[in-house]
């Protein structure tokens, strides 16, 4: 009798699966995967887009602490169009701001004008506002930068506004 009990459970271990519990397995494993799978794909793109916004902040910081260089030392401000800026820096050379085709560009003495700005980034507004500006009028002259930005990434536009305000290191005195 014993052997008859013992043969019965060596049948039941070798059994293996059933096709109902074969199925659900297999079942919950794609389940499992097509959600992770999901959800590491989405980290991913999350991650891109992250970047790529990154590596755009980093561009027009790099540009407007350019502007804000050549600003603080230089002379003679003049704005003839909103998106335009035209003084004199330190070395007595004219240099020029302007946003053309989507993009800050600058020129210095008269030379070409060269890209400030990433092409990953374009510039939609750009205006200097100057407060001060009028020779003997007692007030410290300030610029103010104002940006409309869009960066792409993939299908999706991502616009932000900036501002900021900077005046030159040159105290504007009156003639006696």
């Amino acid at each position: 009798m014993k052997n008859e009990q013992l043969v019965k459970q060596q049948n039941k271990m070798i059994r293996g699966f059933t096709m109902p519990e074969v199925l659900i397995s297999i079942g919950l494993f794609t389940t499992i995967m097509a959600v992770t799978s999901a959800v590491f794909l989405t980290g991913l793109r999350s991650q891109r887009q992250t970047i790529a916004s990154l590596n755009a902040n980093d561009n027009l910081a790099y540009a407007l602490e350019m502007m804000a260089r050549d600003i603080r030392m230089g002379t003679m401000f003049f704005a003839p169009l909103e998106d335009q800026l035209s003084f004199l820096s330190y070395d007595n050379k004219a240099i020029v701001y302007r946003l053309n085709n989507e993009t800050i560009e600058r020129s210095k003495d008269g030379g070409d004008f060269e890209p400030m700005t990433a092409q990953s980034i374009r510039i939609k507004q750009l205006a200097f506002i100057l407060a001060g500006e009028k020779r003997y009028d007692e007030q410290q002259i300030k610029i103010t930068i104002r940006l409309k930005i869009s960066s792409k990434f993939s299908s999706q536009e991502v616009i932000r506004d900036l501002q900021t305000t900077i005046s030159p290191r040159n105290l504007e005195t009156s003639a006696i």
